[in-house]
């Protein structure tokens, strides 16, 4: 998966390992921990599947402003990588008008 539309700094990425085809044949690479981008210095974007190596899970796209992760300022779900971008895109959107 190409994150270069990624606007923060990337500090954790096991997504780009993921193909833009069917999720069920990546099952093996769909788990908590895949993305994690800092903006900043007061908020991050973290991206993961749950529950872990489950198909009929889904992506969760949680923005977290001073490290609130009880609080998050957004939190999304999106149940594949088309509307896993545009999720992201729009928890950048938020961030920048955020700061």
């Amino acid at each position: 998966m190409d994150l270069t539309f990624i606007t923060g700094k990337i500090t954790y990425d096991e997504l780009s390992a993921l193909r833009n085809t069917d999720l069920s044949n990546q099952i093996d690479f769909l788990k908590e921990d895949m993305l994690q981008v800092e903006y900043h210095d007061t908020h991050l974007l973290d991206v993961g599947w749950y529950p872990s190596f489950d198909i009929s899970g889904s992506f969760q796209i949680r923005v977290i402003k001073n490290y609130d992760w009880d609080t998050p300022l957004a939190l999304s779900k999106a149940g594949s990588i088309r509307l896993l971008i545009e999720e992201i895109i729009a928890a950048q959107n938020l961030i920048n008008k955020d700061r």
